[in-house]
């Protein structure tokens, strides 16, 4: 009875169906009218009696009228079939197993990764959980079968980051419960986070039994890179490395340095168990490669090869268009240590400047044509709110322009080096242009009604941004954006956003997470694509984000370190509390297709009566 109070519909209002079943009630108590005889009077008493259980007499002859019981499945059947019935479909097991599988930088070293995985699927139960144990846990598999643990276990990741162990088992322990148990497959080189000592007492204090496996393939020595940096000296960027020698002896390590379209190499001597230093002075634009060379990086290929990137526009100078010969964004771009030049109207030539800041044009003329080939050719365009665009029909703007407005509240809509430097909240907007916003551009700050104040996108291999706060003061003044008193310090942020001085935005850490300002497609390192607005570095390389390039490295001497064991499994004790609990995964059952062959079994159940009582013809 417990199974059938168990049975669900998908569509309960099916079950109003059932009320076809008393039209068929209907024309079986329908009876033809009976014709008045004179009958003898010894069977008056009969007839009292046959009037008194004619009622009764009709019932019975439905229930015993074969075809009315088959008709009438054959209408409740279908009915609910209609309603879509289910039933919860529960597996019981004795047993719930979490694999915890550690795939950060190390086990990459001599086929430890490998080696873990194989393992891990000889140690599955009826239930298993998987979960990869990275800087931050991942949940990978839950609660499936041995069939399905396995699929997942084989297709593990490697990831060019540290190790929370002591997280993964947390996490495992609220997904086992008492009763289960976790399985931790590691080389237990070094972790982040808690002692996972800690974790494993606490976790068997639960009632969780808590086994960690060594993974021992030895990683051969190593020499890598464990630490950089790009600093800015006399106007150049250098990159400062830091390359440890891990093993037993010295070693002469030989350098590959790739500069942009420049090549060079070097020799450096590392003692055993040292580490020194190394300086790749005035780098050029673009990216930035330093291998050790000739196979003597070790057992661990990930820290091989030190990765820098430094964008293109650094450095370049900036043209400023306004027909006013003062104004605060003048002041402010004056405070810059780049090459600022003005002039009143836009110069036809504008091949020797790399950015371009178009303020306010009293004679509203503007040459489309000209700013086009220079953003395409890979200039930056940062074009502030006037009259002279409200006419302009260019589709060069991140903007689709419809108007002038007054009167509006700004928002940020994505956070980033620009809107953090403002509180655009608090700026009083008194006029505005209206408009929408193109495909493809991406909106940092926007007005009420979606209209965007600051936009930007790609436009062939150059940026345009739009700014919707101009600077013009006195009784016309649009805004009181130039008055504030971060005004300087935005513009300041903008030229190195745009240019790129801000050297972090182009070179990150492995195990970091970049927040983008929109969904983009990124092309990581390996060549595969994902598309995300927040992009959690796991691999050493280069990503590429649209046009933009950041360059991602391990830079982690204790995962570099791939010999040193810093827990020995073999000396693990237990404190393990028996508390059983029975673990069940839940599933559904649809049992329509059992309705309707039921239904076909009772149709020709009737045409079967209906055949030996010689009523089918």
């Amino acid at each position: 009875m417990a199974g059938f109070f168990n049975i669900l519909f998908s569509n309960p209002l099916g079950l109003l169906a059932l009320a076809s079943i008393i039209p068929l009630i209907i024309l079986y108590l329908l009876r033809p009218k009976t014709i008045d005889l004179n009958i003898p009077s010894l069977l008056f008493i009969l007839k009292r009696e046959e009037q008194r259980s004619k009622l009764s007499l009709l019932f019975r002859r439905l229930i015993r009228d074969p075809l009315f019981l088959i008709q009438l499945l054959v209408l409740i059947l279908l009915s609910l079939a209609i309603a879509g019935p289910y039933i919860i479909d529960e597996k019981v097991s004795g047993e719930h197993t979490v694999i915890i599988i550690d795939n950060s930088a190390s086990m990459q070293a001599g086929g430890r990764l490998d080696q873990a995985k194989d393992m891990a699927t000889r140690r599955l139960s009826a239930v298993n959980s998987v979960i990869w144990a990275q800087n931050v846990p991942v949940l990978a598999l839950k609660e499936k079968s041995t069939t399905r643990a396995k699929e997942v276990i084989a297709i593990t990741p490697q990831r060019a980051v540290a190790c929370d162990l002591a997280a993964a088992i947390t996490y495992a322990e609220r997904i086992s419960g008492a009763g289960g148990s976790i399985i931790v497959f590691s080389d237990f080189a070094g972790w982040t986070g808690d002692d996972p000592l800690v974790a494993k007492s606490l976790a068997e204090y639960n009632g969780v039994k808590v086994e960690f496996v060594g993974v021992d393939e030895p990683g051969n020595g190593n020499i890598g890179f464990v630490n950089g940096w790009i600093d800015i000296s006399n106007g150049k960027y250098n990159l400062n490395l830091a390359i440890k020698n891990y093993n037993e002896q010295n070693a002469n390590v030989q350098l590959e340095i790739r500069n942009g379209d420049a090549g060079q190499s070097a020799t450096l001597d590392i003692p055993a168990h040292t580490t020194r230093a190394y300086i790749v002075p005035d780098l050029n634009t673009g990216r930035t490669e330093v291998t050790i060379s000739g196979g003597s990086g070790g057992g661990l290929g990930l820290d091989d090869t030190a990765y820098a990137f430094i964008p293109p526009v650094v450095g370049g100078s900036i043209m400023f268009v306004d027909s006013r010969d003062q104004t605060p964004t003048g002041e402010a771009l004056g405070l810059l240590s780049a090459g600022v030049e003005h002039s009143r109207q836009l110069p036809q030539d504008l091949y020797a400047y790399d950015i371009v800041i178009l303020g306010t044009l009293n004679n509203g003329s503007v040459d489309w044509n000209v700013l086009n080939d220079f953003v395409k050719g890979g200039g930056t365009l940062i074009a502030m709110a006037s009259s002279s665009l409200v006419n302009s029909n260019s589709d060069l703007l991140p903007i689709t322009i419809t108007g002038i407005s007054n009167d509006t509240k700004i928002t940020v809509v994505a956070e980033n080096q620009l809107t953090g430097s403002i509180a655009f909240e608090d700026i009083e907007v008194v006029r505005y242009i209206k408009g929408t916003v193109p495909d493809g551009a991406t909106v940092l700050v926007e007005a009420s009604g979606g209209c965007p104040i600051l936009s930007h996108w790609r436009k062939g291999k150059g940026t345009v941004v739009y700014l919707g706060l101009n600077d013009i003061t006195g009784d016309n003044a649009w805004s009181g954006f130039n008055t504030m008193p971060e005004f300087p310090l935005f513009w300041k942020n903008m030229i190195d956003w745009i240019g790129g001085t801000d050297i972090e935005q182009n070179n990150a850490l492995t195990g970091t997470v970049t927040k983008l300002p929109a969904e983009q497609t990124i092309t990581c390192p390996d060549g595969n694509t994902i598309t995300t607005n927040n992009l959690w570095i796991d691999q050493v390389g280069f990503y590429r984000i649209q046009e933009q390039v950041l360059a991602a490295n391990l830079y982690d001497s204790k995962e570099s370190d791939v010999d040193e064991v810093s827990l020995d499994v073999s000396s693990v004790t237990s404190k393990y509390i028996e508390r059983p609990q029975t673990v069940s995964t839940e599933g559904t059952s649809d049992i329509i297709i059992y309705l309707i062959l039921l239904v076909f079994c009772l149709v020709f159940l009737e045409l079967y009566v209906i055949h030996r009582r010689r009523e089918l013809f």
